[in-house]
């Protein structure tokens, strides 16, 4: 509820409270977009929270790994993660560090093989293409693009892969990681698809990660560099994250 610039306040008096460590957002839906031109990225330098939650969030994440630098965390939002104790109480240990960033993989998520390391970004993909052509859209120079959605028909996420390969988003990627596509059609479907876009591309490309509309839906750090493997079948964080949020 609120105007833009009102949520906008409320979101800037959080991070920027004394009392606070941590700003986890309590839900995606709609929204994020219409506040980023209200935020004080400059201002924020070199004052870094715990920032934490996915999908509409997406759009913040974006503001503030490209415009503020710091390092976010893509993970459940708090409405999310209080359905299930186990959950809430992972996220909890993942933020004091207690918990490493680290997958293992299986053969069946390599869709192409190869190893890379980069800083993560991305999130949700429809919000990421509607970032386009704004200075909130990430530097995909070098990175881990992390892409996941909900309820977009297989033509619809055919549409935007193809969007991005034309604004040349593929040119210089180092690697693509697939998180959840939940209720937008058949598996190999939407992985063919991918394959037909991005197959004059050499980068690794992995899939079926724990991250986005589902369960489990794990932290990510956005703008922390992590390594993939896809022989020894891993993805890792390089150094823990929050060494890297000042």
């Amino acid at each position: 509820a609120g105007t833009d610039a009102e949520r906008a306040e409320d979101l800037i008096a959080a991070v920027r409270s004394p009392d606070a460590t941590a700003v986890w957002c309590a839900r995606g839906g709609y929204g994020g977009s219409r506040i980023l031109q209200h935020l004080p990225f400059a201002a924020l330098r070199g004052a870094p929270k715990i920032f934490l939650g996915f999908s509409d969030v997406t759009f913040l994440h974006a503001g503030l790994n490209r415009q503020a630098g710091w390092v976010t965390f893509h993970g459940p939002n708090l409405l999310q993660a209080a359905e299930r104790p186990d959950q809430f109480a992972a996220v909890l240990e993942t933020l004091a560090g207690r918990r490493p960033l680290r997958w293992a993989l299986t053969p069946a998520q390599v869709l192409r093989t190869g190893s890379a390391v980069g800083p993560v970004v991305g999130g949700n993909l429809t919000c990421l293409i509607h970032l386009i052509g704004t200075p909130f859209f990430p530097d995909l120079d070098g990175r881990l693009l992390l892409l996941e959605d909900r309820g977009e028909a297989c033509y619809r996420l055919d549409r935007h892969f193809n969007h991005l390969k034309m604004i040349g988003a593929f040119d210089r990627l180092a690697g693509l990681l697939l998180g959840q596509f939940i209720e937008c059609g058949r598996r190999d479907e939407i992985l063919d698809m991918i394959a037909d876009h991005l197959h004059p591309f050499a980068f690794p490309i992995v899939s079926d990660l724990p991250f986005g509309h589902d369960d489990p839906n794990e932290i990510i750090a956005l703008g922390s560099p992590f390594r993939i493997d896809t022989h020894e079948l891993s993805l890792h964080a390089v150094r823990p994250p929050f060494n890297d949020r000042g």
